[in-house]
């Protein structure tokens, strides 16, 4: 096989595995016997496991953090930027499940576990495009000023929520659920 092939498929085999089992239940030799690589082939691309994760968060997370950096640029319409970053976040999740449910398992693993930690770097790169997100506006909503950080964690716990209802089909989210969402979240933040 080609280097980049193997390379695609033991990633995409392995977040697969990742998604479904959770990190720390997927073993080397059960990704090298759902791709039929042998073990010493998976340590020549990535190094490790972590190495494996690593390369599949850092591949992964660049899309979202495009998406999300190109969907939280200000335009003094705050209800337009939530209203287009949880719209594309359950596309994005829709498109991408594996990798979506994969960073909900690794942003909730134990602090002191690799899943966390190399989840870690990209969850802070999303906060702190919301955070950003919240300090420009707070320049226009002045009730929101010193409390950007915390609408940014919030906002995006309800990302997730709506994303995950989204890809269970557990609630339907259709432009009316999606305004009534979104003019909640800021009644809150104008409360």
């Amino acid at each position: 096989m080609d280097g980049n092939f193997s390379k695609d498929l033991i990633a995409k085999t392995a977040l697969s595995l990742f998604s479904r089992k959770g990190y720390e239940s997927v073993g080397v030799n059960e990704i090298a016997a759902v791709t039929g690589l042998t073990k010493p082939s998976l340590y020549h691309h990535f190094g490790s496991k972590d190495g494996l994760l690593a390369f599949i968060v850092e591949t992964e997370g660049q899309k979202l953090i495009a998406l999300t950096g190109n969907e939280a640029k200000y335009e003094h319409d705050l209800v337009k930027n939530l209203t287009a970053l949880i719209r594309e976040n359950i596309a994005f999740a829709y498109n991408n499940s594996d990798f979506f449910r994969l960073l909900l398992r690794l942003f909730a693993s134990a602090p002191e576990t690799p899943g966390f930690e190399t989840g870690a770097e990209l969850r802070g790169k999303l906060i702190k495009i919301y955070t950003h997100l919240f300090f420009l506006a707070s320049k226009d909503h002045g009730n929101m000023k010193n409390r950007e950080k915390i609408y940014a964690e919030t906002f995006w716990g309800l990302i997730t929520t709506c994303a995950t209802l989204a890809m269970n089909k557990t609630l339907k989210m259709d432009d009316n659920t999606l305004y009534r969402i979104v003019h909640q979240y800021m009644h809150g933040i104008f409360s």
